[in-house]
């Protein structure tokens, strides 16, 4: 890979701008295929989606609670100005939209008296359905009322002054959209600041402060084409836009980091720009991208969910982290071959020599050098630390953990979708609906039921303009003689739950005029219809009102600008309308059941609506909800049961229950998901480490990580903010971070082997692989934990949680469990960290039982193979001066590394040589260059065999003690 990147630089870039050019016309368009209503994702089959899909299939007079202009009024003189706003309004939604929309009066609402306090609910219904978008003219609509409000106020001045909110479900969505929006404005640039500074201040240079983000962004406006491509097949939820920029930014970044960083140490240790070029490419190339496919395992495990929200999200990250790894892989190390030392402009490696010189021996620093020192003597200290006190650090570990176990195991999670919701003019009209009435009045829950057979015939009669429905029962809904049917069932049943929950606010299901007025009758002990009419009336629900009174003038042929209801004297059965066999009861149930959305125009479904007291999605709603379940499904005394000769299934539907439903089955699935990223993880550290142990260790700590991070959140969001924790955020975290967090295990583990692989045992790899690699993980800890900490700045409380738990999952593990708690666990699991079988360990020069095949005797250490370097077993000589002789050694192990790095890579050009030689594209030219290097090689080999003997005499007969 390395001989191809560095011959063919040039064509690399440029296959990248290409595709980049190629992207980017889609990529601009991919968010007109994201999604802000997470039950519109819901994709896998639950019972709620099975009974919603059944209300959208036979319900066409459902209510439609899409778009809700409330209006707020404190006096009878604000209820008569709000009135006047709706007027006003109406005629103005009728000027614009004429038959897109239907604006009635959803009714008045108080927990008081509602002729003095309360709210004025107006509906926006969209009579167009999915061909027609409201929720993207919600802007227009509130102009429209601030012009309502205006030209109210003529006649009446109150009206002017009153709180107005255009909010429900599509209000909520446009909003949603535009916080959304914002929030990516604030974010992008500020983390893509912060990733400026901290590059600067590390590598001191301007350029290579820029070119790690810049990549980043030329991957992720391909990533965008893919974002585009999959919405327009399956829908893309809104929040994944930002995660996958915040994603790459800071996993895109980390991989350039990690290959820039390899390559100025190799040129800081005299490589020249070739050899330091490969080395980068070789050994940080193979930590980048064991990394870069443990991430991807972590993010495409979420496209085994069934939900669809879910689902895209996993897809997405997976393919915007695998294009961020390949940019890593192939255009930076192209850009580095091409600039060369450029790339740290102003900086150059002669001044980076300079400034560590300073930093050893003395002389004044400067930012850059003062930022070194205090590096270089941090990571000293914490080799030393985490070596002298790896048991103590072991302890620690167990003790923190434990509350922190604690509460991820006592802490519960939740499906209110309506808390974590930004800010915004629906959400406030939202909270005044939830202040003024009961909870669920926006967002009812809904018991469908699927009738054995048609309950009754249902149909329309024209009067004055308007379609009246009306309903015949049948003897399946309603039997006169005994009383008996799907009417008096459900009614019983309504009432029963009513009855038994507190939480239920008020429960419409089917009606019959007829049982109402003979329930009445009986009540009141009179026969005067005039009475019970009159006492009837008074009883309908105001959203029906109206259209009843309306129906019962019609009856006693009044003047329908007067409407007097007790003048109708008449008993249920009366016929209303001249040449139609039809009655008062017939029209006013075809008003109360179909009108309402509560019986199917085939006279199939029921729909009984649910209003909770408490607001939707909260936890006592969602107890409520698997309370009702039970009650309609289990056991022999369930409502499916007991009327089984009446309906066929019932469905709890709903926003409630679609998020209840949602909640549970991606906790369920991803039970199965955890399991399996944990074993594909394993596996991969597995092959590639070559040990046992080392997978499963590293494994752990990313766990413990994740608990004692969900258990910060749930103490800072629920203990501190008051905000419940959402139910997705444990399983993002646990997906992403051990995606995510094993790039800083991967980076330190991989460090630590190549270290034994050159010739150290393993305590002193550990040590070096700490001073080495620390400061570059922890940098890219930084950077990545700092990008999603930005999110905390979005408005809505779900990328506030998301962006907290992710940025300080990545801080513990990439600066606490990486940095302390691994190096300390290694040192204790000794040789044992190596351990493994030995195809696997042999390719890497290890034993089986973890020690070196062929540690260099230069450094003083005994091999495992004598046989290997020369077959005699080298003595270790006792040093008067330890320190001197540690640092002799140092010095043994770096030159060591150097020329077992240009060994390396002179086999690898060898090869390359070797292979074309064989299929006969080697020229005159290419045989000279193949002996040359082979000549090359040979003499590198024994100039480092010869270094080995050297070293050991010197060590033997006392030299650098």
């Amino acid at each position: 890979m390395a001989d191809v990147i560095m011959k063919h630089s040039k064509a690399v870039i440029a296959l990248w701008l290409v595709v980049l050019v190629c992207a980017l016309p889609f990529g601009i368009k991919s968010g007109d295929v994201l999604e802000y209503d997470m039950n519109s994702m819901s994709g896998s089959s639950t019972e709620a989606s099975d009974g919603q899909a059944i209300i959208d299939e036979h319900f066409s007079n459902s209510i439609d609670l899409s778009e809700i202009l409330v209006i707020s009024y404190s006096s009878s003189e604000e209820l008569a100005a709000a009135q006047a706003i709706f007027v006003e309004f109406q005629n103005l939604m009728d000027d614009k939209y004429g038959a897109k929309t239907t604006v009635s009066n959803y009714g008045t609402y108080s927990k008081g008296d509602p002729n003095v306090e309360g709210i004025l609910m107006i509906a926006i219904a969209n009579n167009e359905g999915e061909s027609w978008d409201i929720a993207h003219e919600t802007d227009n609509i509130r102009d429209l009322v601030k012009e309502a409000k205006s030209n109210a106020s003529a006649a009446y001045p109150e009206a002017a002054g009153l709180t107005t909110y255009v909010t429900g479900n599509d209000a909520i969505t446009y909003d949603t959209e535009n916080s959304s929006m914002e929030d990516v404005s604030k974010v992008d640039p500020l983390s893509i600041l912060l990733i400026f500074v901290l590059l600067g201040l590390f590598f001191y240079a301007v350029v290579t402060a820029v070119v790690p983000p810049a990549v980043v962004g030329m991957a992720y406006g391909i990533a965008l084409a893919a974002v585009y491509a999959i919405g327009c097949l399956m829908g893309v939820y809104y929040i994944t836009q930002t995660l996958i920029l915040v994603s790459m930014l800071g996993a895109g970044c980390d991989y350039a980091i990690f290959i820039i960083t390899r390559y100025r140490d190799e040129r800081k240790k005299g490589l020249s720009h070739e050899d330091a070029l490969k080395t980068a490419i070789m050994w940080g190339g193979e930590a980048v991208f064991t990394s870069g496919i443990s991430v991807i395992i972590g993010f495409a495990a979420l496209a085994l969910c069934d939900f669809a929200m879910v689902r895209t999200m996993g897809i997405i990250l997976a393919i915007g982290i695998a294009i961020a790894l390949v940019a890593a892989l192939t255009f930076i190390p192209s850009l580095l071959n091409l600039v060369k030392d450029k790339i740290f402009w102003p900086s150059n490696i002669e001044s980076y020599k300079r400034v560590e010189d300073k930093v050893q021996n003395g002389g004044k620093l400067g930012v850059h050098g003062h930022l070194s020192k205090g590096s270089k003597r941090y990571f000293a200290w914490l080799s030393r630390n985490t070596h002298k006190h790896s048991k103590l650090i072991a302890i620690a570990l167990v003790v923190l953990c434990i509350p922190g176990l604690y509460i991820f195991a006592e802490s519960e999670d939740s499906a209110d979708m309506i808390s974590v919701m930004p800010d915004s003019e629906s959400v406030d009209g939202l909270d005044l609906i939830m202040t003024q009435t009961d909870g669920g009045t926006i967002m009812p829950t809904y018991i469908v039921l699927e009738m054995n057979e048609s309950i009754a015939t249902v149909g329309s009669l024209s009067y004055s303009g308007m379609s009246i429905p009306y309903v015949i029962w049948n003897e399946h809904g309603l039997d006169p003689a005994t009383m008996t049917g799907a009417v008096p069932a459900v009614m019983k049943m309504t009432k029963d739950i009513d009855a038994k929950y507190d939480i239920v606010g008020s429960i419409s299901g089917l009606n019959s005029w007829q049982i109402m007025y003979m329930t009445v009758e009986s009540a009141l002990g009179t026969t005067d219809p005039s009475t019970i009419n009159h006492v009837l009336y008074e009883q309908m629900p105001s959203a029906v009102k109206g259209y009843v009174g309306m129906i019962l003038a019609i009856a006693s042929e009044q003047d329908l600008t007067h409407i007097d209801p007790t003048a109708f004297d008449k008993p249920w059965n009366s016929y209303v309308v001249s040449g139609y066999p039809l009655t008062v009861a017939n029209i006013i149930d075809g008003i109360l059941n179909v009108g309402t959305g509560i019986l199917s125009d085939d006279g199939q479904y029921v729909s009984v609506m649910v209003i909770t007291t408490d607001k939707p999605m909260s936890a006592d709603t969602m107890d409520f909800l698997a309370e009702l379940r039970s009650d309609l499904h289990d056991g022999d005394e369930s409502y499916d049961s007991v009327y089984s000769s009446i309906w066929s299934a019932s469905y709890v539907a709903g926003s409630s229950a679609s998020i209840d439903d949602m909640s549970k089955d991606i906790e369920d699935q991803f039970s199965m998901i955890r399991i399996v990223v944990a074993i594909l993880l394993i596996v991969l550290l597995f092959f590639i480490l070559g040990s046992y142990l080392t997978p499963i260790r590293s494994i752990i700590t990313i766990l413990l990580s994740v608990f004692l991070t969900v258990a910060l959140t749930h103490v800072v969001f629920e203990g501190l903010m008051d905000t419940p924790v959402l139910f997705l955020i444990p399983i993002v975290l646990f997906v992403v971070l051990l995606g995510l967090g094993m790039d800083y295990e991967i980076f330190m583990t991989t460090k630590i082997r190549e270290n034994k692989i050159k010739g150290m045992n393993n305590d002193e790899a550990i040590d070096n692989a700490i001073k080495e690699a620390g400061p570059v993980i922890s940098l890219c800890a930084l950077l990545m934990g700092g990008t999603f900490l930005t999110l905390v700045l979005a408005n809505s409380s779900m990328l506030k949680e998301l962006g907290f738990a992710l940025g300080m999952g990545i801080l513990i593990d990439g600066l606490l469990m990486v940095g302390y708690v691994s190096p300390a666990l290694m040192h204790l699991m000794g040789d044992w960290s190596w351990k493994g079988p030995g195809f696997l360990t042999r390719r890497h020069g290890l034993n089986p039982d973890g020690s070196n095949m062929a540690v260099p005797a230069a450094c003083g250490a005994v091999p495992a193979d004598a046989e290997r370097i020369g077959g005699e077993m080298p003595v270790r000589a006792v040093p008067a001066t330890p320190e001197e002789v540690a640092k002799y050694k140092q010095e043994c192990y770096s030159e060591v590394a150097v020329r077992q790095d240009r060994i390396a890579a002179l086999n690898a050009e060898v090869k390359t040589l070797t292979d074309n030689k064989r299929i006969g594209r080697l020229d005159e030219e290419g045989e000279k260059e193949l002996e040359a290097k082979r000549s090359e090689l040979k003499a590198e080999k024994e100039s480092l065999r010869e270094f080995q003997r050297k070293s050991r005499e010197d060590l033997r007969s006392g030299k650098g003690q």
